[in-house]
């Protein structure tokens, strides 16, 4: 096994890499067991659009961790529209009176 940071064998510093503090294998790591909600914990940007997509991220918790990823584009794609948006704004010269 490769030497640590320190120069040291990770055995020869007396930690299990493989196991968690308490001797469990990581794969046997419990799930958080319902953390806060998201909606009521998010405060609001003042963009509705952004909101809603932050919103979309409360739904994780009802969902099987495969159908994860496709909320996690649904967020990202109404993210990057919205920016999008703003960026182009940003391009137009300011009109004055």
């Amino acid at each position: 096994m490769a030497p640590d940071r320190d120069g040291q064998e990770p055995e020869a510093c007396g930690i299990d890499h493989d196991t968690e503090p308490d001797g469990r294998a990581p794969a046997e790591t419990p799930a958080p067991a319902g953390g806060p909600d998201l909606a009521a914990t998010t405060t609001a940007t003042g963009e509705p659009r952004v909101d809603a997509a932050l919103r979309m991220l409360g739904e994780l918790d009802g969902l099987p961790v495969t159908e994860h990823p496709q909320v996690f584009e649904r967020v990202h794609g109404q993210l990057v529209e919205v920016l999008g948006e703003l960026h182009a704004g940003a391009d137009q010269p300011a009109r004055g009176g």
